[in-house]
């Protein structure tokens, strides 16, 4: 077996090398293989070093090559180095779109399709049943004062209330959680003070006071913020990873959507999935991170339009968290979800 040879073989896999390209590589390695040593004010390198170097520098290359995964299915041909090259990509293509935010009026209308507990929140060791899908759709006015749902065939719009804690004292409204875009706009768009921002969970708190005095008075929406620790904390990190993914389900201006793929893949230990499915069947890439050892989630985004998709997560080890709750078996599908329908309506109903 010839050099060239070997290196084809370290590429099974991936597309094959056409024989114009095969050609012209092996000219120009055969030119570098032949030439006389080129001398170099400081040092000079003998032929030996250099056929040495060409064909570890080819090596390396053909080594990047490998790790690049192609999706199969035609349209879905996207190869990613890392989670940083994901995460630039997919900033990119948001920073290229119009940014169409919502109007004072407005009302968020979403459907999803998720798996359905084994057997209720309650147990929720058990896990999902990936055979048992539902479809939920409900509509959210921006402000966040009312939410709508279809009950029993019926439209029924419903007044947020307020949410008190164990005191007694208000702290936010029960309903809608998802109505936070005027938090959203209120957060960094430079990746590091985003992350920095969802790390800290006494930023967080002062960025929904700085909203009680907005709109109709009273504190802002509720979102899940992170606990206290540090970045260096497997479980502020996880809280962050979560946050982020509710974040992107959200109608979002275009310089946060692109602020929160770039700071992904800064959450340490972050890296790519390929050939993902959402709960809606659809074949995505993620970004990927296993938390605590065992705890596997990913945000799917579209491998074309880098559009978020959905969510999935499971065990990868087995898991027993105490406190009275059930062990949680290797494999046990923990969650997946996916977003099939985000877009502004003029009211609750509409679509």
């Amino acid at each position: 077996m010839n050099d060239l040879e070997m290196i084809q073989s370290l590429r099974d896999g991936t597309p094959q090398i056409t024989p114009e390209a095969a050609s012209a590589a092996r000219a120009r390695l055969h030119a570098e293989w032949t030439s006389p040593p080129r001398s170099l004010r400081r040092w000079t390198m003998s032929r030996p070093v250099i056929r040495v170097a060409l064909a570890g520098a080819l090596g390396v290359t053909i080594a990047a090559a490998v790790t690049l995964s192609r999706l199969p299915g035609g349209e879905h041909d996207l190869s990613v180095a890392s989670a940083a090259e994901l995460g630039d990509r997919a900033a990119v293509a948001v920073e290229r779109a119009p940014d169409r935010g919502p109007g004072p009026t407005q009302w968020i209308y979403t459907r999803s399709r998720n798996a359905e507990y084994k057997g209720d929140m309650n147990s929720w060791w058990k896990g999902m049943d990936t055979s048992r899908l539902n479809t939920v759709e409900g509509w959210e006015r921006v402000d966040g004062r009312e939410s709508a749902e279809f009950v029993d065939g019926k439209l029924k719009v419903t007044k947020s209330g307020w949410r008190y804690d164990w005191r007694g004292k208000p702290v936010g409204y029960k309903s809608p959680d998802q109505a936070g875009y005027r938090l959203t706009k209120m957060l960094p768009t430079e990746p590091r003070a985003l992350l920095r921002t969802l790390y800290d969970p006494k930023t967080m708190q002062m960025a929904y006071q700085d909203l009680e005095g907005a709109g109709a008075g009273g504190p802002g929406p509720v979102m899940p913020v992170p606990p206290a620790g540090g970045s260096g904390g497997s479980q502020a990190a996880s809280s962050v990873f979560d946050t982020i993914a509710e974040l992107l389900r959200r109608p979002l201006p275009s310089a946060l959507r692109a602020a929160l793929y770039r700071a992904l893949p800064q959450i340490r230990g972050v890296s790519v999935e390929r050939d993902v499915r959402d709960a809606a069947g659809r074949r995505g890439i993620a970004f990927t991170h296993t938390f605590e050892g065992w705890n596997r989630q990913m945000i799917i985004l579209d491998p074309v339009t880098y559009r978020f998709l959905g969510t999935y997560s499971y065990a990868t080890e087995k898991h027993s968290p105490g406190g009275g709750e059930g062990t949680v078996n290797k494999g046990t599908v923990l969650k997946w979800t996916a977003q099939t329908a985000l877009r502004m309506v003029g009211g609750p109903g509409l679509r």
